[in-house]
């Protein structure tokens, strides 16, 4: 008899244990998705940061990219009025021959010379230089593309980020809902056996008196 009596106890305590667990789980989803929501947003403010910081690498690159397709144009400007200098320089020392006659035209001369072989050279090196820049031309541009690419994947990325954080907030109330539904379901379960229980225990309680001692 203390067993039965014991029971529709036993039951309400387990109600109030699957309530509590309730309560504790509603308030650990909570606590989940401030969680994920905070480093979601930690996330998006990193990301916005390296936004900022692509799109200047991007912009600088092409910038750079203008310079050396300048400076290439420059070079090679250079190094064909070094040519035309050259060509001048000969016409100018063929005319001195006509008149060699006089005593300072041949020092003139050696001195064009000397000035003609210096031009050659720095013209080479102005050629080379250009060379080297039309060459590294190609690689660079795809360097400033690949830059230019990178904010847009970034954008993406903020973007998904964004979207989970709202996907969480709307979530969490669909999780606190399941929980609620299920310690329901089973309180409702328990209280339900505590009834029947408590019935029996009555019906039996009605029916001893009527029911004839047991023989010895």
């Amino acid at each position: 008899m203390q067993s039965k009596r014991l029971a529709p106890t036993v039951l309400l305590v387990s109600m109030i244990l699957v309530a509590v667990s309730g309560i504790a789980a509603w308030i650990a989803v909570g606590a989940i998705a401030n969680s994920t929501v905070t480093a979601l947003e930690r996330m998006e403010s990193a990301l916005l940061t390296a936004r900022d910081l692509a799109d200047t690498t991007a912009s600088s690159a092409s910038e750079l990219e203008q310079v050396v397709a300048v400076v290439g144009d420059g070079l090679a400007s250079t190094s064909d009025a070094l040519a035309a200098t050259q060509e001048v320089s000969k016409s100018v020392r063929g005319v001195l021959g006509l008149v060699d006659f006089i005593g300072s035209v041949d020092n003139l001369q050696t001195s064009l010379e000397e000035a003609e072989k210096s031009l050659v050279f720095v013209q080479g090196s102005l050629n080379t230089a250009s060379s080297t820049l039309e060459q590294a031309g190609p690689a660079l541009h795809e360097t400033v593309v690949a830059l230019a690419a990178i904010p847009g994947e970034i954008d993406a990325a903020i973007g998904q980020a964004a979207a989970a954080r709202a996907k969480v907030n709307d979530q969490v109330w669909l999780w606190r809902l399941a929980i609620v539904a299920g310690c329901l379901a089973i309180i409702g379960g328990l209280w339900a056996v505590r009834e029947n229980a408590r019935r029996v225990d009555s019906l039996m309680n009605a029916v001893a008196p009527s029911l004839p001692p047991a023989s010895a």
